[in-house]
């Protein structure tokens, strides 16, 4: 949600409007039915039936998820207040797009060209606007590898837009691979705002005085939970938990479970003395909010996704911040100052590719 606000305000910046466009009709809860989409998964898994495991592998873990429903309330608020959505239906927003209500779309958001996936949206690739209104802005591919399956698809799907780029060093490895195209790495959006602007969204959050943020997308691992236990007792701290850490070895009253919208986890993070997190965009709104941090690796095996993180982590110099084993959660500082120059060439350099390709 923070990515769509971060890259709307970028666009209004270089002087423009910006909608949030999508078709409407094709959800119910939560689920993407729509039938083309349903009749080419059905192809795909009748062509390669070993793919039947990995999609009720990813039912099963999905229907395990429990979303708090005030954190559906605050996600609601959030978009009301702060997004400018509108939804058209398949064929007018076809008619749309080859009109001039709109100079130019753009599509880029985390992990919105998963390799895996069994159906590559084509609104994800922009497929029903005019070639040369489409723009590809930082999106995660997320995988370290293309299967078989998709390459075709997603070739001609990437090959189709003139302006694209990416967020991650092994995105322009596999693009660069698939269709022969050198395209850039660019700032993921988060980075393209200033911690004083994101300061406006913050919504008030009843928290102690002094803590660390844990915020884990995946359970962690046994020794991660064991690590950060040792620096909350070292450091008598506070734990607020965001994400899934269960059974975490610390007495009930130094534990906070706060229920978070986008604008609370702007607040929990700019407050934080320290953030652990195997979220790549913890570890962002970190770094931009210039705290003391660790990024963890995610604590499952099926996909690499570590190139995101390392990618910005290398660019900042600050690579050792990334661990994967021997975890010692320490109070070491980070030089913000040298990190916060690299930010700005990087985001400076981000901008002007996002000029370039409105103007082009």
């Amino acid at each position: 949600m923070l990515q769509v606000y971060a890259l709307c305000e970028a666009v209004k910046k270089l002087g423009y409007e910006s909608e949030v466009v999508w078709q409407s009709g094709n959800m119910s809860r939560n689920f993407d039915i729509r039938p083309n989409k349903l009749i080419k998964i059905g192809i795909k898994l009748l062509m390669y039936p070993s793919l039947v495991i990995s999609i009720l592998k990813m039912v099963r873990e999905a229907r395990k998820v429990i979303i708090d429903p005030e954190k559906v309330r605050l996600f609601d608020e959030f978009v009301k207040t702060n997004i400018n959505q509108i939804l058209y239906s398949p064929n007018k927003i076809e008619r749309v797009a080859t009109s001039n209500a709109y100079r130019k779309f753009i599509c880029g958001s985390d992990q919105v060209w998963a390799t895996t996936t069994l159906y590559p949206d084509p609104m994800m690739y922009l497929r029903f606007a005019p070639r040369n209104k489409r723009v590809a802005y930082a999106p995660s591919l997320g995988r370290d590898y293309i299967p078989n399956y998709n390459q075709k698809t997603i070739k001609t799907y990437i090959n189709d837009i003139d302006c694209v780029s990416v967020r991650e060093d092994t995105g322009k490895k596999l693009v660069k691979e698939l269709t022969g195209r050198d395209i850039p790495v660019v700032a993921d959006p988060t980075l393209l705002i200033r911690s004083s602007e994101w300061d406006t969204l913050k919504t008030p959050v009843t928290l102690p005085e002094h803590y660390a943020l844990c915020y884990f997308l995946d359970e962690p691992s046994d020794c991660v939970k064991t690590a950060i236990c040792n620096y909350i007792k070292e450091t008598k701290k506070k734990v607020v938990i965001l994400g899934h850490v269960e059974n975490i070895d610390l007495p009930a009253k130094d534990i906070i479970h706060p229920s978070a919208g986008p604008g609370e986890f702007l607040t929990i993070t700019s407050n934080a003395e320290m953030v652990i997190t195997d979220s790549y965009h913890g570890m962002l709104f970190a770094i931009n909010y210039h705290k003391k941090f660790w990024s963890v690796e995610r604590a499952y095996t099926q996909y690499d996704q570590s190139s995101r993180q390392l990618t910005v982590l290398t660019r900042l110099g600050i690579e050792e911040r990334y661990v994967k084993s021997d975890f010692n959660f320490t109070d070491e500082e980070i030089d913000y100052n040298r990190v916060q120059a690299k930010i700005d060439d990087f985001v400076s350099y981000s901008m002007t590719y996002l000029k370039t390709s409105l103007e082009k």
